[in-house]
């Protein structure tokens, strides 16, 4: 059966074939290929065993996870192939679109989530803090990068985030959630003709990581914390601070995406130097507010908060 849905479908044929060389025999490349359908058409729980079920004739559980986690694949070179098919495919868009001379943005969203786990033995498993559900649970914690360009997202990296406490205990070096995106926007390579927007919650943002942004050629939009210091000639104060010494006729009703939003907006700069255009907004409606910074000056509040 799995030799016929392939057979039956030409680009997953052609999609397949091109990471052939990444491995050392064919029973590596029937596992491989068995993994990849089996995700795409396996609509239940995507663990091995799972999977293992999606194709009547496909790999058991077991010797998917020997495939996985234990064969000596060249997973370097399978991640390449993937990156060399990513770009080809994105330069052809780029090319589509015809901006005449002006850059394409390209949003760099940096992010953290918790996949949480029922077994205990699985490697780098252990206990995190989940914000979504407001408990501690069991689980993996990822640093994840996800490009998107012309309307398309693709993942471009995952790194693993470990406690402290446990890489002290393993004897592993330790590294912070921010230095792990770090590392990623470090290794990411934009395509020419391209302005990349990299995109963080609150968390990310110190001045490090505005700092590789800046040696990247990079832009960041980021939502910054309520008490984030923002100085312009006149005042130093707490973001929220300046909301608070504002009148209601301070603020415009602007329209993004057939939503209304109450803005203010001003140039200034954080505490790190760097100068950022500050939006801060909320829904019409709602009473939270948020506080966006954009270190491309020249972006409006409508157009920072339609890229965010």
């Amino acid at each position: 059966m799995l030799e016929a849905i392939i057979q039956g479908h030409e680009h997953l044929s052609n999609f397949l074939s091109a990471f052939h060389g990444a491995f050392k025999n064919r029973p590596q490349y029937r596992h491989f290929q068995a993994y990849v359908v089996a995700l795409l058409i396996y609509l239940g729980s995507r663990n091995l065993a799972g999977l293992s079920r999606a194709i009547p004739d496909g790999r058991s559980a077991c010797s998917l996870y020997r495939f996985v986690a234990e064969m000596d694949w060249d997973m370097e070179q399978v991640e390449q192939i993937r990156w060399e098919m990513l770009n080809r495919h994105t330069r052809r868009a780029l090319q589509a679109v015809g901006r005449h001379g002006k850059s394409v943005p390209v949003f760099l969203a940096l992010d953290d989530s918790v996949a949480e786990k029922t077994g205990k033995k699985m490697e780098g498993v252990d206990y995190h803090y989940s914000h979504s559900v407001g408990r501690t649970v069991l689980g993996h914690v990822w640093v994840t990068g996800q490009m998107v360009v012309l309307g398309q997202s693709y993942p471009v990296s995952w790194k693993l985030y470990r406690r402290q406490v446990t890489c002290e205990a393993a004897g592993v070096p330790f590294a912070s959630k921010p230095e792990l995106a770090q590392a990623i926007l470090q290794a990411f390579e934009p395509l020419p003709g391209t302005q990349v927007y990299v995109l963080t919650d609150s968390w990310y943002p110190s001045q490090e990581m505005l700092k590789v942004c800046q040696a990247q050629g990079f832009h960041l939009i980021s939502a910054v914390k309520s008490n984030r210091k923002f100085k312009t000639d006149d005042d130093n104060l707490q973001v929220q601070e300046w909301r608070q010494g504002l009148p209601e006729e301070a603020f415009d009703l602007v329209t993004v995406n057939a939503t209304g939003y109450k803005v203010w907006s001003a140039t200034g700069r954080l505490s790190s130097g760097h100068r950022v255009k500050l939006v801060m907004n909320r829904l019409v409606g709602q009473q939270r507010w948020r506080y966006l910074v954009s270190t491309d000056l020249s972006l409006t509040p409508q157009t920072i908060l339609s890229y965010y």
